[in-house]
């Protein structure tokens, strides 16, 4: 086995799951190599970290369902200022009931679909011999057809995040970061997981993989809505620096409560103290900062 592959493998083996060759073969492999080594005991040491924190509670359905009340509470609001925000949230709900909830299902609906589609196609359409030019609009329309086929996939792997074991979860959750554009589903299942899953770990990498896509008002919503309630003081720290990084001015009645929590953690009230002084001071790019004042004697 190589040092790649070694170090893949390191949750599997760490968990149990490897197959005994694989786990006999990695074992060599690392009483032999030092990088390997290091990188086994770092991972070891955060791991014994994480495990000291304070678990918190397996959040109950109630709890889940009045948290995705107000981050759809946060989203209407967000979204008030589109005439078509209504008719979209509509044909969500209608959607949202008329396909199953089970992603094998899901699959398999999608599939007889495209049969239904691919059959109807060959026994009913029968192109013209002169192809006539397709204008602007159908071809946004052919491409937004597209995307969603290649999010068919995306929308699959998100819904399994409810369903797995710790580490199962924290596999699909990484394996997000590799989507360019997640659609809205992958978004709010991710800020889903960052509230409600109870492993510190699958919350920590629920923040990174939202990290590039903290521009959508879903993921600044699901943030304040989480950090709300979040605990862990990894967690929190990491929610605070990337709300401070995209200057999220609503974050700032959160992090001033959190500076002068005496019973916060001290690293997140330090945190939270830096991020409201961030929120509060100009922006970089604000053309005021660099407004040279005017001097008196040359008016």
């Amino acid at each position: 086995m190589n040092c790649s592959r070694v170090q893949d493998s390191f949750i599997d083996y760490q968990d149990g799951t490897l197959p005994a060759g694989d786990a006999t073969a990695l074992h060599a492999h690392l009483a032999t190599c030092p990088t390997c080594q290091r990188e086994w005991s770092a991972l070891q040491e955060m791991t014994r970290k994480l495990d000291a924190l304070p678990a918190i509670e397996e959040p109950s359905p109630r709890l889940r369902e009045q948290f995705y009340a107000m981050l759809e509470t946060h989203q209407r609001d967000a979204d008030s200022v589109s005439p078509f925000a209504f008719a979209c949230g509509s044909i969500d709900r209608f959607f949202a009931a008329l396909l199953p909830a089970q992603p094998a299902l899901q699959f398999a609906f999608a599939l007889a679909l495209l049969a239904g589609g691919l059959f109807a196609g060959a026994r009913y359409f029968h192109p013209p011999l002169i192809v006539p030019a397709v204008d602007n609009s159908a071809k946004q329309e052919i491409a937004a057809l597209k995307a969603q086929m290649n999010d068919m996939g995306s929308l699959v792997a998100a819904s399994l995040l409810q369903q797995k074991s710790t580490s199962e979860r924290l596999q699909t959750v990484l394996a997000t970061m590799d989507l360019p554009s997640p659609n809205r589903r992958v978004l709010t299942d991710l800020v889903g997981a960052l509230a409600l899953d109870p492993s510190v770990n699958v919350r920590l990498s629920a923040i990174e993989a939202l990290t590039a896509h903290a521009d959508q008002a879903v993921v600044r919503q699901g943030l304040l809505a989480a950090l709300s309630r979040e605990s862990a003081p990894l967690v929190q720290v990491a929610m605070i620096e990337l709300l401070t990084s995209v200057r999220e001015s609503g974050a700032a009645p959160l992090f001033d409560r959190l500076s002068r929590d005496e019973t916060a953690d001290k690293n997140v009230r330090e945190s939270a103290r830096r991020g409201l002084a961030l929120l509060r001071s100009p922006s970089p790019t604000d053309p005021l900062k660099n407004k040279q004042p005017s001097n008196p004697a040359l008016s």
